[in-house]
């Protein structure tokens, strides 16, 4: 049976997903360049650790930076970065973690840093030492926590946001003073594409990319990239080799699909992609102007999530709205029509244009209007 025929059987709705690249729904459509590698690749066979080292080489000339390595995701890519902070390429230590680790496996962490991803850290075997609170994070306080013990320090970027942080830079001033590793969870902050290699740029000693968001490849495939040395052990520290991330090992589909999808991305105008999803959320605001009861506006995250800032999206909000049940009643699929997927926020509904084609921005407006005139 094809893909529709497949769906049909097993009972599973058509989604229209104004919530993002979000994992739970699937992360983002494959680019068909993606699909085509992924296909191809697929009938032959190859040394995976040469694959691994020559594509990262290639990934590296490519965005300028001085290593890179494609992994299953941005979580295993956390837990190679984190194996190759502790054990390097001492296969004694890899083979140590994460049930035995050894002294030097601590992993210092902002409290404002925190949030449902970082259990990629622990899982490597590390343990988090964690600084501040959520008002203020004083230099002084990374500073003292920095020992013998320390094997690095794990900065999640979007929280950079918060007054609570310390900010990237003032991290990778006070880590590398005591030559500690920064390792930075970017995983959805693409767009920009910049941050491909300006973070490295700026110091990071590794950075951790989702490829099935932004770039649109394979939803289990990520991108690790930084330090050359810590590559190298990144990579000694997963498959096909043993270690903390042999589970998480990427096909040999995923990494061509991966790299197939990234080549596109870097071509694609991004002034052009931007522009297109601010039309879908002008034509959003003028849809739903009307809504009985509701105000629709622009919106921007004040608070860390799962999406780049940068992004253009709509609220929706009613005094007395249950933002719950509206967002499980827009998810029935009944009636021929799509479940449709929105986000919420502090009583209202969120709509992101991120993975939303202009079709499907209208099956949203025709859900709300409809939702709302109940």
């Amino acid at each position: 049976m094809k893909g529709q025929e497949l769906r049909t059987a097993l009972g599973l709705p058509r989604v229209v997903n104004a919530s993002g690249t979000l994992t739970a729904y699937g992360g983002c459509r494959l680019r068909p360049e993606a699909a085509a590698a992924m296909a191809e690749a697929s009938g032959h066979f190859v040394e995976m650790e040469e694959l691994l080292r020559k594509t990262g080489e290639y990934v590296a000339g490519k965005l300028g930076v001085d290593a890179a390595l494609i992994t299953a995701g941005a979580s295993p890519g956390i837990i190679q970065s984190i194996g190759a902070c502790i054990a390097g390429t001492d296969p004694y230590l890899r083979n140590c973690l994460p049930s035995k680790p050894p002294a030097r496996s601590e992993v210092i962490i902002q409290r404002s840093h925190r949030n449902p991803y970082d259990n990629a850290v622990p899982t490597a075997g590390a343990r988090f030492v964690e600084i501040g609170d959520c008002i203020k994070t004083h230099p002084w306080e990374l500073e003292a926590a920095i020992t013998e013990n320390t094997a690095a320090v794990f900065f999640a970027l979007q929280a950079e946001m918060l007054n609570a942080s310390l900010s990237l830079d003032e991290t990778l001033k006070i880590a590398h003073a005591k030559g500690i590793p920064v390792v930075v969870d970017a995983a959805a902050e693409l767009p920009p594409k910049s941050n491909l290699w300006n973070l490295c740029k700026r110091g990071a000693d590794l950075v951790i990319f989702s490829g099935g968001k932004e770039i649109a490849g394979p939803q289990s495939s990520g991108l690790v990239v930084g330090d050359k040395t810590l590559i190298d052990a990144a990579r000694y520290n997963g498959a096909p080799n043993y270690g903390v991330g042999r589970p998480t090992k990427a096909g040999k589909e995923n990494v061509m699909g991966f790299l197939a999808a990234l080549e596109d991305y870097l071509a694609e105008d991004e002034e052009a992609h931007m522009a297109g999803m601010a039309k879908i959320c002008e034509m959003w605001l003028s849809g739903l102007a009307d809504l009985p009861g509701a105000v629709v506006s622009p919106f921007t995250a004040t608070e860390p999530g799962i999406h780049p800032v940068c992004i253009p999206k709509v609220i929706v909000r009613k005094p007395g709205l249950d933002i719950q049940t509206a967002q499980k009643s827009l998810r029935k699929a009944e009636g021929g029509k799509p479940a449709v997927l929105v986000d919420t926020w502090k009583g209202g509904l969120v709509l992101n244009p991120q993975t939303i084609t202009e079709s499907e921005a209208e099956e949203v407006v025709s859900a709300l209007k409809e939702l709302f005139s109940v």
